[in-house]
């Protein structure tokens, strides 16, 4: 940003805000110039890090949030949305410099008992509205890897989803009504009913859209009475194939368990290795939850259609393994770490004829790239799943060597999974990683979302880049 544009951007900021809620600091410029994708990693150590806001806002309210968008529209700033900075594809680099906005002080909270919806600020954290509903006896059923450190916008903002997705639904399932600041700086609220037959569903239009479209500031999601039980049960499978037919077929039956995670041998061997399991099978972990009667019975009805296909069931052990490790992310970055290291997890998702031949298909492109490459199915539907293909791999280069090899490995696994029939993206959004694929992915498409952005937003100040959307020179 022009040091005359810095100038009249802050000082009409000023008239609006408080002299706390904006910063020029080094150290808050960077501190929310970055999420958790591996490149990122990389420029920390290479240094100096080469994308920086001019500006960071911390709003805190609606009103402030469009302020903010209104001064930078008039001076063509771009405005970049950042909650708890946990996004893996590089959604939030300001790579055209301008304000981001934290909006992490936005955390109002209501519950509508009637209704089953909470509405919480976007800034809201993901673990702290878990823990509030609890304590009010419902739960939302959203449980993301990063729930200590995601906000309820970073969940809208990608699509995310949640490992009891099975059961709950996705984030976009949950999602009752959204309310969002435009690129002019206009408030949009979209209704709350149940279902409507009146035109385009608005609140779709910014579900993933990552900030290209508009400022979420509050959602509305559907919420469930807490459960009273939750069962686990594991089963090993000969081959991977035998264990994907048993999750279709009781997918097939219209029973929904609330996790269903099958590891590939290669990944499950680590598992099965850590409880005195044998070697050279597929894993499957099973849990349900709910009325303590009707989880038994889908227990049941589960095992049946599990030992048909040559499953042989293992208790609870590793369902409980899992889940008291669910969380770490150690692995990935201590390689990430490593001056030549680049690791991550890629996930996209496939139809059922497809979904073993894109697994096939990606295992293939990275094992000559990396070290180790494991792979397993997280999230099933009626009509396919996704595939999560992990990997890890170390040049012995430096930084710049491991940021170059991190990127190869994407677009090996990436472009696999194209090629297979799958999509280049599951629930970790797209952001900058992943944006030189939306053409490939979208076809026709992809120029209806340029059209859309540019009627929205024709200044281009909405987090410019982002999908493969806007932005001419990124830093």
């Amino acid at each position: 940003m022009a040091a005359e544009t810095l100038t009249q951007v802050l000082a009409e900021l000023k008239e609006k805000l408080r002299p706390e809620q904006i910063s020029a600091q080094i150290t808050d410029r960077l501190a929310c110039a970055r999420g958790t994708c591996p490149y990122e990693f990389k420029w920390l150590e290479q240094g100096p890090y080469p994308c920086l806001p001019d500006l960071v806002v911390w709003p805190e309210s609606t009103a402030d949030v469009a302020a903010v968008v209104k001064a930078a529209v008039r001076h063509r700033v771009p405005v970049i949305p950042y909650g708890g900075g946990s996004g893996i594809v590089g959604g939030t680099v300001p790579e055209h410099g301008g304000i981001v906005l934290d909006l992490k002080r936005l955390t109002s909270l209501s519950v509508n008992d009637t209704n089953l919806t909470v509405t919480a600020g976007a800034g809201y954290n993901g673990q702290h509205l878990e823990d509030e509903l609890n304590r009010r006896g419902y739960t939302l059923g959203h449980f993301p890897q990063s729930i200590h450190s995601a906000t309820v916008g970073g969940w809208v903002a990608p699509m995310a989803i949640g490992t009891f997705s099975t059961k709950y639904g996705k984030i976009d399932d949950m999602l009752v009504g959204l309310e969002v600041v435009l690129p002019t700086g206009e408030v949009l609220r979209t209704p709350e009913a149940p279902k409507e037959s009146t035109g385009p569903d608005l609140k779709h239009l910014f579900l993933g859209s990552e900030g290209a479209f508009g400022v979420i500031t509050q959602a509305t999601f559907r919420i469930w009475p807490r459960p009273e039980a939750r069962e686990w049960e594991g089963y090993t499978f000969p081959t991977t194939g035998a264990g994907l037919t048993a999750v279709r077929k009781i997918l097939r039956t219209g029973l929904y368990p609330a996790l269903v995670r099958l590891y590939d041998p290669d990944e499950a061997a680590a598992r099965i290795a850590a409880l005195g399991y044998e070697r050279g099978y597929a894993l499957l972990i099973l849990a349900f939850e709910g009325r303590r009667d009707l989880v038994a019975l889908e227990r049941r009805v589960a095992d049946e259609l599990c030992r048909a296909e040559g499953g042989l069931p293992k208790g609870p052990e590793p369902g409980r393994h899992w889940f008291a490790s669910r969380l770490s992310t150690q692995h990935l970055v201590e390689t990430n770490y490593l001056p030549g290291g680049a690791a991550d997890a890629i996930e996209v998702s496939a139809p059922w004829d497809k979904l073993e031949g894109v697994w096939r298909a990606m295992r293939r492109a990275l094992e000559p790239l990396a070290q180790e490459v494991h792979c397993h199915f997280s999230h099933f539907y009626h009509t396919g799943g996704s595939v999560y293909v992990l990997f890890y791999a170390r040049t012995g280069g430096d930084a710049r060597q491991g940021e170059e090899h991190y990127r190869r490995c994407v677009r090996a696994a990436v472009e696999a999974s194209l090629a297979a029939g799958g999509t280049i993206s599951h629930h970790h959004g797209v952001g900058r990683v992943k944006a030189p694929w939306m053409p490939a992915e979208h076809g026709v498409g992809f120029e209806v979302m340029r059209k859309i952005k540019a009627a929205l937003d024709p200044a281009d100040i909405m987090n410019p880049g982002v999908l493969g959307l806007g932005g001419k020179a990124p830093c």
